[in-house]
Formats: structure tokens, sequence, C-alpha cells
């Protein structure tokens, strides 16, 4: 199974295409968070818009889970989950004997994906090389490293973002 994982993409037009134009060459296509670009010009309802035709576009499963930029006071934090035919926050699905499960950026209640082979999740776990900045601050999520330290989750693969300039890449 090739998966195509994709982060951060902050409502960069270019990156959405070049992502499409990828999709024939993998199985499933795995984006975590971070679509929509808070301080663009253009506004949150038509980034929203296009985001939503876009992943609906697609032709092979689709799976996505919140990012810190998808989720504000002032639109609707459920949004991925409005959108026909993907996976988004919450969604645990099983293809080809392997399970997914799709970490919301708000609230993750990590013991619904403890039997997920591949999880989603927009922050990595803290004290990791993918959750430390290049300016050394560490950004991840104690709460996803107590859960995988606890066992609470035990994933094969862990896909995440947020980082956008890791000291380290894992």
């Amino acid at each position: 199974m090739k998966i195509l994982h994709a982060t951060d993409l902050h409502y960069n037009k270019s990156w959405f295409k070049f992502i499409k134009n990828l999709e024939s060459n993998f199985d499933i296509v795995c984006i975590t968070g971070d679509f929509i670009d808070a301080f663009d010009q253009t506004g949150i309802a038509p980034q929203i818009a296009y985001v939503s035709e876009w992943l609906a576009s697609f032709n092979k499963p689709v799976f996505v889970c919140s990012g810190n930029h998808d989720v504000g006071l002032a639109y609707e934090q459920e949004w991925l989950n409005d959108i026909p035919n993907i996976y988004a926050d919450n969604a645990v699905k099983e293809i080809n004997g392997v399970k997914f499960g799709c970490a919301p950026y708000l609230k993750p209640d990590y013991a619904k994906f403890a039997q997920c082979d591949v999880l989603l999740s927009h922050v990595p776990p803290a004290y990791t090389k993918a959750s430390v900045g290049y300016s050394g601050d560490d950004y991840g999520s104690e709460k996803l490293y107590n859960a995988i330290g606890k066992q609470v989750i035990t994933p094969k693969i862990l896909l995440c973002g947020h980082i956008h300039n890791p000291k380290k890449y894992m």
C-alpha cells in the first residue's frame, strides 16, 4: 500500500494542485491538517469552499485531520466532517487490512484509536525530534506522547505535521 502524506498546506493552491497530480501514484492520501491559512486575505469561507471541493475531487480514499488553522471561533469547526467521500476527524476506517484513524486537533480522545495501525495527528508527540522547532522549543503534544507511552495507542505509523521547520527530521 502506497500512502501519500502531506501537511500544513496553508491554502497554497500550487501545493493542492501538486498533490492532486500525484494522486494516481498512490493508493491512499493522508493530510494532517492546516489546510487553511488563518492570515490569508482571501478570508476563511472561500478557503473552506475551495479546500472542500478539492478534497471531494479525489478518486482514492482520503484521510484528514484538522490542524490549528482549521478550527476557530470565526467558522464552523466541523467543516472537514461535512465533506463527502473523505474520512475526517474522529474517523476510523480499515482498508485492505490496515486500520486508519484521524485524531482531531481539539480534544482528541486517543482511546478511540487504540486499534489503529496508522494514526493521523496534526501535532506530533512532545519530546521527539519531530516536535522541536528550529528555535529549540518543543511544540508537541504531551497528551499524545503519554497516550503512546502508556500504550493507549500503538500505531505502526504516526503521520503528523505542525512543525514547519523541525530541528531534525525523523
